[in-house]
């Protein structure tokens, strides 16, 4: 059976060098036979930004975000897919605004009780495809420990692929022709599930 994965934007450059990345990562985990589908974080609408820490979606009895907006459908959704990747450039050292009230929302997807937290994301594969403009010591590293630690607590599979030195210059990565085959190999693993 294809593997479903989701591949979610948070970059707010529509032709910036994260979307390039991803782009590759998608056309190769497609070929490879993936049922792929796009979030773009970007043009979610919404009530408010992010999560209001009002903890309704704790006493819901599904896992979902009370808001009921656009950006609670798309977190709501997220379980149905087998792997949920974050594509995201590196803006101060951390996700961009726009993923990151996405992220925030990600709350209504845990219940959290003395035995422990339960979620529809446990065996799933949280994902990241970070392109950063610096180094990957200090910068992308630290992107990556933001998702890696969730997955871990909501016992579910982590990869990555991390893009150091990107151009600022929107769009120019796909011109790198090593970062794409690295974005396709990413996007070749995820499809096959290893």
């Amino acid at each position: 059976m294809a593997r479903k994965i989701v591949f979610i934007h948070g970059s707010p450059r529509p032709k910036g060098n994260t979307r390039a990345a991803a782009g590759a990562a998608m056309r190769a985990a497609t070929a490879t036979g993936a049922a792929v589908a796009e979030i773009d974080a970007c043009r979610l609408d919404f009530r408010a930004p992010g999560c209001i820490g009002c903890h309704k979606c704790q006493a819901r009895p599904d896992y979902a975000c009370a808001m009921e907006d656009g950006l609670a459908k798309a977190v709501a959704g997220l379980p149905e897919h087998d792997v949920i990747v974050m594509c995201t450039p590196v803006y101060w050292m951390s996700w961009t605004a726009q993923i990151k009230m996405l992220l925030d929302r990600m709350y209504s997807l845990c219940k959290f009780t003395p035995d422990g937290i339960s979620s529809p994301l446990r065996g799933r594969t949280l994902a990241l495809l970070g392109v950063g403009g610096g180094p990957v010591e200090d910068n992308l590293d630290l992107l990556e420990r933001q998702w890696r630690v969730p997955a871990e607590l909501l016992e579910a599979r982590f990869d990555s692929c991390l893009i150091p030195f990107a151009s600022y210059e929107p769009g120019v990565l796909a011109q790198d022709a090593a970062a794409m085959a690295k974005a396709a190999d990413f996007g070749r693993r995820l499809a096959a599930g290893s």
